[in-house]
């Protein structure tokens, strides 16, 4: 009998905002992160959307015991969709930030920043029979529209795309 292979591609996308400039690579010293922190507050002030997440360099972190947080964040993102094709978590995402597409650019003008686009992509793949899994990736590919749609925005486009192999 054939083996039956399942994957499921859970992909979520977010708007960010970073700090413009050329700061070396890391590890970054006290001084660089410093250059590179900004006060989310002031981004939710001047765009008028909130941000789904956001945070101060120097806030505490969450997640785990350990140091403050190195940098600072405003991140607004969409639900999770579970899909093949990383365009529909995009375009999601734009339908939802394009209303305010100048205030963005001012923003990033204002206090010398720039946005992005990240999508995370996990990919989830099982074999019905017992055997080895194979991983299997999501489609990432965009419509020239959407990739104008982006341009629009001033916005780059990045991807974390990680397996789940069970």
């Amino acid at each position: 009998m054939e083996s039956y292979r399942a994957a499921t591609y859970l992909q979520r996308a977010y708007l960010y905002f970073s700090r413009e400039g050329d700061f070396g690579q890391p590890p970054y010293t006290p001084a660089q992160l410093e250059q590179m922190a900004f006060d989310p507050d002031r981004v939710t002030e001047l765009v008028g959307l909130l941000p789904t997440e956001s945070w101060r360099r120097g806030d505490p972190t969450p997640y785990r015991q350990g140091p403050p947080r190195n940098f600072a964040a405003w991140k607004f993102g969409v639900p999770p969709l579970e899909t093949p094709n990383s365009e529909k978590v995009v375009t999601r995402l734009l339908d939802a930030v394009e209303p305010y597409t100048d205030r963005l650019r001012h923003a990033c003008n204002a206090l010398g920043l720039s946005t992005g686009v990240m999508v995370v992509i996990k990919s989830t793949s099982h074999h019905a029979d017992g055997d080895d899994p194979v991983p299997s990736a999501a489609a990432v590919a965009y419509s020239s529209r959407t990739i104008q749609r982006l341009a629009a925005l001033g916005a780059r486009l990045d991807h974390d795309q990680f397996f789940d192999i069970g």
